[in-house]
């Protein structure tokens, strides 16, 4: 019997060199989070062998061998950079997702809750206003609500489905900026907000023609298209 066919329009794709030219990030530290990972570990008498588990489980079917991550997967490894880059261990945020995965009856903790943190212990808010400081501790074994004004610059690039409460879009330079990652347009690719002109094709141009030209070419404003060029400069820099 084949294998089912499962719907990939929608759900965003991207290589671990995507998410990682995205995320700021080495292709094989997203592997790492995303198959798990194996080491030794010296003792006097005789070496063990241990296996860490994945943090982000990633539910692409692989493709010629190659992993594949969705828009989801993208919005969860997000957020464990984050609660990383302020201290957290890769132990301490796969327990917190276990805890919010069985607390919001989710596969996707990290992407269907705004995750705060103050470095030690991390909250989701319980609301969709992000000024609204009440907030439910989830680093614990006993959720409890608390309030505390932990606001974090990377939850208000975010766009959240009313319904399923997942993130549906990302604006990587905030909303001011007219660029979003969709995984509804061309397959979740950074394009010009309202349009489906992916922002490496029309930073491709602007190099060659200039801004104005390339704008005129792709029916853009020529705010969108500098703002096009200035988005990939910018991941270029961080390779």
């Amino acid at each position: 019997m084949p294998a089912p066919r499962i719907r990939l329009l929608g759900v965003g794709l991207y290589t671990r060199a995507d998410a990682g030219r995205l995320l700021k990030m080495t292709p094989s530290r997203i592997a790492r989070w995303v198959r798990g990972y194996s080491y030794w570990l010296s003792h006097p008498a005789q070496p063990e062998r241990r296996a860490q588990p994945p943090v982000v489980r990633a539910r692409l079917p692989r493709v010629g061998g190659s992993l594949l991550i969705s828009f989801l997967d993208l919005m969860e490894l997000r957020v464990v950079k984050a609660l990383i880059d302020v201290g957290l261990s890769l132990q301490h945020v796969r327990r917190i997702a276990r805890l919010a995965s069985d607390l919001f009856q989710t596969p996707y903790p990290f992407a269907s809750r705004r995750i705060f943190t103050d470095g030690h212990e991390v909250f989701a808010s319980l609301t969709r206003d992000t000024d609204d400081p009440t907030l439910i501790e989830i680093s614990s074994r006993h959720p409890q609500l608390i309030a505390r004004p932990i606001i974090a610059d990377y939850i208000t690039e975010l766009d959240f489905d009313l319904h399923s409460s997942l993130a549906k879009r990302w604006w990587p330079l905030g909303r001011d900026v007219p660029i979003v990652l969709d995984p509804d347009v061309s397959f979740g690719a950074p394009v010009v907000a309202g349009t489906a002109t992916r922002t490496e094709v029309l930073a491709g141009l602007v190099r060659v023609t200039g801004v104005a030209r390339a704008a005129e070419a792709f029916f853009v404003d020529e705010s969108a298209a500098t703002a096009a060029m200035e988005f990939e400069s910018q991941l270029a820099a961080a390779a």
